[in-house]
């Protein structure tokens, strides 16, 4: 288990590779390179990836792949990361539905080794403890690829969450109910709570990388990776990855940081 004790160390800082690429699609097809290479060398394994903009040239990259015949992705327990509570791959604005159309379905990956996110349980609670439970069966994730939320939040992990924390239901914040309506056309509601991977499981995984793009990251990601390691800011815990962890990001997301 990850180990916080409230103060920052050199050596907790120390060790963070930070790879910056000129464009989003360069820094997609390197993150998809990856990929590629933990499934390949370790079948069978449990992975997560993420939703949202950022993350969606990558998975383009290994439907082609994959479609190709490149790339095997059928062994891989794949488990996603977070969504609504209540919302389900039939509905539009879920998270789950996203990562049907633009990854699971083009790659033609469904079945036993693909793990939602249980939102729609009568007893979520129990649910959560559930899916973490399948999780710790697997051996933990071999590979977690991370986005950071603009207020710096990992999967669902708001700004408040321990290191510590397992999988659980989340209040999420205003920002980013707000952030994600963005996604969707017309006016959608939110859900005000959702189901997300803990911290604490995210932080325990063999691999981590955090995929940033884009100038309106660009203060957040100095905030994580710079500035205090707080609860108020839960992407600078992962600097309690050590070198575990990559940040993968292109200019204009990386341009913040001395």
């Amino acid at each position: 288990m990850v180990q916080y004790d409230g103060r920052d160390s050199a050596v907790r800082e120390a060790g963070i590779p930070v790879k910056v690429f000129d464009d989003y699609e360069t820094l997609s097809r390197e993150v998809a390179g990856m990929v590629d290479r933990v499934v390949r060398e370790n079948p069978g394994v449990a992975i997560t990836l993420p939703t949202g903009e950022t993350p969606r040239g990558m998975y383009n990259e290994l439907v082609q792949r994959i479609n190709a015949g490149d790339l095997d992705f059928s062994t891989v327990h794949f488990f996603c990361l977070d969504d609504y509570l209540g919302a389900s791959i039939d509905d539009p604005t879920s998270l789950t539905a996203w990562l049907n159309e633009v990854f699971l379905t083009p790659a033609n990956l469904h079945g036993d080794h693909v793990h939602f996110v249980p939102t729609t349980s009568p007893d979520p609670d129990a649910a959560a403890i559930a899916y973490e439970a399948e999780i710790q069966a697997l051996g933990g994730f071999r590979l977690a690829v991370l986005g950071l939320g603009p207020n710096g939040h990992i999967g669902f992990n708001e700004p408040g969450s321990s290191p510590d924390a397992r999988t659980r239901v989340v209040h999420l914040t205003d920002e980013s109910r707000t952030q994600n309506a963005q996604y969707y056309e017309g006016t959608p509601t939110i859900p005000d709570q959702a189901m997300t991977i803990g911290l604490g499981t995210l932080l325990e995984a063999g691999e981590i990388v955090l995929l940033v793009s884009g100038a309106s990251k660009a203060e957040i990601l100095k905030a994580s990776l710079e500035g205090p390691m707080t609860p108020d800011v839960p992407g600078s815990f992962l600097r309690l990855a050590g070198d575990r962890v990559t940040v993968m990001a292109d200019r204009e997301a990386a341009s913040a940081l001395s």
